[in-house]
């Protein structure tokens, strides 16, 4: 046994902040539900706005051309459908109100959890949040489609901030607003607490824009696609080309509507008539940032567009919702992005600076590797470890943290790089063990896998193995424990 199971403090407020993103709650208070209970009541909301600003209209010209003798009661009956339009605008603006807020407090949840006071702190807490979110996910099981669309507008405003600090250290980024934002604030917060104006600015932006990215897909009219007239096809299926497209134009249309409308921009509160220039125009650059970001993450001409599309890329490798998801698959993610580099759907300098950052192990994965004794030789057994950190000084080499030593669990691993020539993912390097009998390869999985019914599915020589279950125990949440 390994202790107590369940999520430590931290994980725990890595989940609930997914929830508050896409979940399926009785209170219908996640941004995708909120999402999808407002593309639902659209047609409703306007035709009730329409018919009382007509009622009003009426009792108007019937004020206009009324007698004096009745002049008193229609002026009663204009008082009160005024009155009822501003309570029937005051409650959808209430409702946007409320989405907005929303919307606004978890990407800034999400920065806090994901950055620090420098780069260094930044690199170190995404990589926590990304491979937590990864984590989080069995590899397998009947709802894990449905997980993995819940883990993936998370993991993507993290990447994209990510890359986002890549790009602005290559010099690759010259987007006005940024720059500015930039030039006239600190990248990061000085305390960790609190955010600096360039990550309420450009930082909120690009995470709203990554959460709300695939929001439009919540319409009733992209739901008709995806689970049919009836509510029981599945949404995950392959669709033909017809369907797809269709369902990327009205997702593409929906999301600005939804971003438009649904969010709208804030509203100052207070009594300074400069400082109330001041807020709306900053909302409304952010704003106009937004959506510049989601309208050219569709076929990206700006580097700013590669910042939701290359995380979209990856992230769909990563979080698939396809029938034919392997965990065996993850690292083959990079591969996606260089072959839509090669048809040009993004740029290749940007797939490149995007790989440095991540490597070709995602944070999260398990690692399977031939240790090698005090000579530097390889021993006759391998062990486990998970790829814990971002910017690998080479992509195919990964940073890990040991998870097993002696073939033993352990719950403060050493920080190790695991090398192509020690990497059981390589095929070349499971030839090593080519001459290891079946016996002594079967007693090493014995003890890493106590479980037969686990055991009798997996191979004799894993080219990597899952976290998942390793994960589920507290003590062994803390991979990034800072360790000598």
């Amino acid at each position: 046994m390994h202790g107590q199971m369940g999520e430590s403090s931290y994980t725990q407020e890595v989940s609930n902040l997914v929830k508050l993103v896409h979940s399926r709650s009785v209170l219908k208070d996640s941004l995708y539900e909120q999402a999808s209970v407002y593309f639902k009541q659209i047609e409703a909301n306007n035709d009730s706005l329409k018919k009382l600003a007509s009622r009003l209209a009426e009792h108007q010209i019937a004020l206009e051309q009324g007698n004096f003798t009745n002049k008193r009661k229609l002026a009663i009956e204009v008082e009160l459908a005024q009155s009822l339009l501003y309570q029937e605008q005051e409650r959808q603006k209430l409702d946007r109100q409320k989405r907005q807020t929303q919307l606004l407090n978890v990407s800034e949840a999400l920065i806090l959890l994901s950055e620090g006071c420098d780069q260094q702190e930044t690199q170190n807490n995404s990589a926590k949040v990304l491979g937590t979110l990864l984590l989080l996910s069995p590899q397998e099981g009947s709802r894990l489609a449905t997980l993995h669309q819940k883990l993936k507008p998370a993991y993507k405003a993290v990447l994209a901030l990510r890359l986002l600090d890549k790009l602005l250290i290559e010099k690759e980024i010259s987007n006005p607003y940024i720059m500015q934002q930039l030039g006239t604030s600190e990248r990061f917060g000085k305390t960790g607490t609190d955010l600096s104006p360039f990550q309420r600015g450009a930082g909120i932006a690009i995470v709203v824009a990554a959460l709300i990215q695939d929001i439009g897909l919540q319409h009733p009219a992209a739901q008709l696609i995806l689970k049919g007239p009836q509510g029981d096809l599945d949404e995950f299926r392959v669709l033909d080309n017809d369907d797809r497209l269709a369902l990327l134009k009205i997702n593409y249309q929906q999301t600005l509507n939804y971003l438009t409308h649904g969010i709208g921009l804030a509203s100052y509160s207070g009594n300074s008539r400069e400082e109330k220039a001041l807020f709306d125009e900053n909302e409304l650059q952010r704003f106009q940032f937004i959506k510049t970001l989601l309208n050219d993450s569709v076929k990206p001409k700006l580097p700013e567009g590669h910042l939701l599309k290359i995380p979209q890329i990856y992230a769909s490798v990563i979080f698939s919702t396809k029938p034919d998801s392997n965990l065996s698959n993850l690292p083959k993610a990079t591969l996606v992005l260089d072959k839509a580099a090669e048809m040009k759907a993004v740029e290749a300098k940007f797939t490149d600076y995007f790989i440095s950052i991540v490597g070709h192990f995602p944070q999260g994965f398990g690692i399977t590797y031939i240790p090698k004794d005090n000579d530097n030789q390889d021993l006759d057994r391998y062990e486990y470890a998970i790829v814990y950190a971002l910017n690998p000084s080479n992509p195919f080499v990964p940073i890990c943290r040991s998870a097993t030593r002696h073939l033993t669990f352990n719950s403060v691993g050493k920080r190790i790089l695991v090398p192509v020539s020690n990497n059981l993912y390589f095929a070349t390097t499971r030839k090593k063990f080519a001459n290891i009998s079946p016996e002594r390869l079967e007693e090493i999985l014995k003890k890493l896998c106590s479980n037969f019914e686990e055991r009798k599915n997996l191979e004799l020589i894993p080219s990597h193995w899952n976290p998942y279950t390793y994960f589920g125990y507290k003590k062994f949440q803390n991979l990034w424990k800072k360790t000598n």
